[in-house]
């Protein structure tokens, strides 16, 4: 039980150590026009952060979509749930090597030139 846990330590301190914190504009170079991949809600999901503010995004329950927009050095996210948006919700974000890693220490992988 000690081991498991000094283990899950070990793993969440990995993800995150030595990530870069990105700002407002290296988020938009970073993200914007590329895609990225994860795990979330129970399910795996693909998303593309369209350039002009729209996210076009996929999982196993089908095609989804919504819109972003930075604010200060965070992104905020807003999906069409049925015919509602939900409310904006923002993270910053750090990156570390291919990883994108939100505020929740959940994590995703970038796609570059996946355009």
């Amino acid at each position: 039980m000690r081991i498991a846990l000094l283990a899950s330590i070990a793993l969440a301190l990995s993800t995150t150590a030595f990530a870069q914190s990105l700002s407002g504009n290296q988020i938009r170079e970073t993200l914007i026009g590329n895609t990225f991949s994860g795990f979330a809600d129970g399910e795996s999901y693909s998303e593309q952060l369209n350039p002009d503010g729209t996210i076009s995004g996929r999982s196993p329950s089908g095609a989804y979509s919504g819109r972003w927009r930075i604010s200060g050095d965070e992104i905020c996210f807003s999906y069409l749930e049925g015919k509602r948006t939900t409310k904006w919700d923002c993270t910053e974000v750090k990156l570390k090597g291919g990883r994108i890693i939100w505020d929740d220490n959940t994590t995703a992988k970038l796609n570059e030139g996946a355009r």
